[in-house]
């Protein structure tokens, strides 16, 4: 009865019931993956950092990713494929001393801008980009079984109507 309690509170959202703040939501569930509303607020606010003119559909297209990416996760785990620990900590390394090099190698503004040091943010990144590393792989197994040949890329751009190709 617990389970289903907590469940039921989950997909319903959890709200702070003095404030009334929704503090999580689960907006989908992919296999055993679900995607949080945060995951895709975290996500749409990073779309937004880098172009702040982001059409209107923009959390549909991150929810759509979202789904995805999980997909892929769910089907990597289930074809057994693994990621390396060193290939996650060298990738984790590269994209540290990337924003580092960026900020001038400047240790306390990385702090000031993050909240907390490269450790910890590295300790924080460290699932999703596992995550993103599985999905890469699986698409790419996926995709090396994928053969096209130029006649069928030919007859497929014969079938649309001139007027609608650009």
């Amino acid at each position: 009865m617990k389970k289903l309690l907590i469940l039921m509170l989950l997909m319903q959202g959890v709200y702070v019931s003095a404030q009334d703040i929704l503090v999580d939501k689960i907006v989908g569930i992919v296999g055993n993956q679900p995607i949080l509303h945060s995951d895709i607020e975290q996500q749409f606010a990073l779309m937004g950092r880098d172009n702040p003119n982001l059409p209107e559909n923009a959390r549909c297209m991150v929810l759509d990713q979202l789904m995805i990416q999980n997909m892929l996760i769910v089907r990597a785990n289930l074809d057994s494929i693994e990621i390396d620990d060193a290939q996650v900590e060298s990738q984790l390394d590269a994209r540290i001393q990337r924003i580092l090099d960026y900020m001038g190698g400047n240790e306390s503004q990385f702090i000031e801008y993050y909240g907390k040091g490269p450790d910890e943010v590295k300790e924080d990144f460290r699932e999703d980009l596992r995550n993103q590393l599985l999905a890469q792989r699986m698409q790419q197994t996926v995709m090396d079984r994928v053969k096209v040949t130029p006649s069928e890329v030919k007859d497929f751009f014969a079938q649309i109507p001139k007027d609608s190709l650009p």
